[in-house]
C-alpha cells in the first residue's frame, strides 16, 4: 500500500469515526438535555466535515504532482 493510499485510507476512517461520534452525541443529548455534549457533536461534525474538504484538497494536489 502507497503512501498516498494509506494516507486517504486513514482520514477516511477518521471521517467516518467523526461522524458516528457526533451521531452518538446527538443521541447522548436528546437523553440527557446537556449542551456541552451538543458542542462536541457539533464541533466533531464540522471537523469530519473540514476532513472532507482536507481529503478533496490533497486529491487535487496529488494530481497535479502526478503522485501515484
Amino acid at each position: 500500500m502507497s503512501l498516498k493510499s494509506f494516507h486517504l485510507v486513514f482520514i477516511l476512517l477518521v471521517i467516518v469515526g467523526a461522524d458516528i461520534f457526533g451521531a452518538w452525541g446527538v443521541g447522548q443529548f436528546r437523553q440527557t438535555g446537556d449542551p456541552v455534549i451538543l458542542a462536541l457533536s457539533i464541533f466533531t461534525v464540522l471537523g469530519g466535515l473540514g476532513l472532507i474538504w482536507y481529503v478533496y484538497r490533497l486529491v487535487r494536489k496529488f494530481e497535479s504532482a502526478h503522485i501515484e
